[in-house]
């Protein structure tokens, strides 16, 4: 038995959440997906770590360097650009 882990952000309603996952492997079972062991998901990246309980200083370094590669940028959008038809509907 072994432990897999991973981590990555996602921006939701403009706030930047850290998601840590960790997966049991079992290497001597043939054909034997990872099982889900833990999860944590919060804004504070060492708070996930504790829901998901992965306590390791080296872990952790290496999975805030993992999600730190997948932190994503706000995407602007310049509605004066956009154009919009306008319909009028009948009564």
């Amino acid at each position: 038995m072994e432990y897999s882990y991973s981590a990555y952000t996602k921006l939701i309603n403009n706030q930047t959440y850290y998601f840590v996952k960790k997966h049991v492997l079992f290497p001597e079972l043939k054909d034997v997906e990872p099982v889900l062991a833990n999860f944590g998901m919060h804004i504070n990246f060492y708070k996930a770590c504790d829901i998901a309980s992965i306590y390791d200083d080296a872990i952790r370094q290496q999975l805030f360097k993992e999600a730190q590669a997948t932190v994503q940028q706000a995407k602007l959008i310049d509605f004066n650009a956009v154009k919009f038809s306008r319909k009028t509907f009948k009564r």
